[in-house]
């Protein structure tokens, strides 16, 4: 009984699978312990270059947090303090009464999350070589997560309704004799190119497919209507994706 929104289906008729088992469990974000394990070493090393990664809930189950004003390692502390790693106390109290609320009709929910990189020299990537964007690797990365559909850098989708002008961080002249910009709508990444700024992106998550209520699908043995099998799930799994896309 394939799960609706799960590899169960698609990956058996793929590689011939007699049995949804095998595309079930190799589907799972059990995968990217590696990646955590891995970006944990990552993490020494830019350390010393005064390089930090963060992240924190944004949203869960259309519960938005307020973040304005906030600066980014604020927002970074506030959210190692909350339960749903969300910086916003009034907006974590009412996504922790949705996520009970969830396990007890027997469903899931997803969220947005949010990760900034600070430290970051200008120069990484390239505007030459479409493999080398700055900006397309960190999409690739982030969308290889299970159940992640949707990458934003800095305002993309807010810019998208904009005006060019009003789209883009103005170039201003620094009292050090340097360059400073007016704003970081773009997520510190121009031509596929770090411009010296945070580099911060969004990620939406979506409600994992495997819920205690079932869903409507077909039974593979009878090819009859029938109704999902309950697989071990989280209800909410967006707080501890944040380890996993700041890796």
């Amino acid at each position: 009984t394939p799960r609706p929104g799960h590899a169960d289906l698609a990956a058996a008729v793929k590689y011939g699978y007699g049995d949804i088992r095998p595309s079930l469990e190799r589907a799972s974000a059990r995968e990217t312990a590696s990646r955590v394990a891995v970006g944990a070493v990552c993490r020494a090393f830019l350390k010393t270059f005064g390089i930090t990664v963060g992240g924190y809930v944004a949203n869960i189950g259309g519960h938005a947090a307020a973040l304005g004003g906030i600066p980014f390692g604020e927002r970074l502390r506030r959210a190692r303090d909350s339960e749903t790693q969300c910086p916003d106390p009034a907006a974590a109290e009412r996504i922790t009464a949705a996520i009970a609320k969830a396990r007890s009709e027997g469903e899931t929910l997803g969220g947005v999350i949010e990760v900034v990189a600070e430290g970051l020299p200008a120069g990484l990537g390239s505007h030459v070589n479409s493999d080398r964007r700055l900006d397309a690797r960190l999409g690739q990365a982030v969308l290889s997560v299970p159940a992640i559909k949707g990458v934003a850098l800095g305002d993309a989708f807010d810019n998208a309704g904009n005006v060019g002008t009003r789209a883009n961080d103005a170039i201003l002249p620094a009292p050090d004799g340097n360059l400073k910009r007016r704003s970081n709508a773009c997520g510190g990444i121009e031509g596929g190119i770090s411009n010296g700024q945070p580099v911060w992106l969004r990620a939406a998550m979506k409600p994992i497919p495997t819920t205690r209520k079932g869903q409507d699908t077909v039974d593979l043995a009878t090819g009859r209507a029938c109704l999902t099998c309950y697989e071990r799930s989280d209800v909410c799994p967006v707080p501890r994706a944040v380890v996993v896309l700041e890796a």
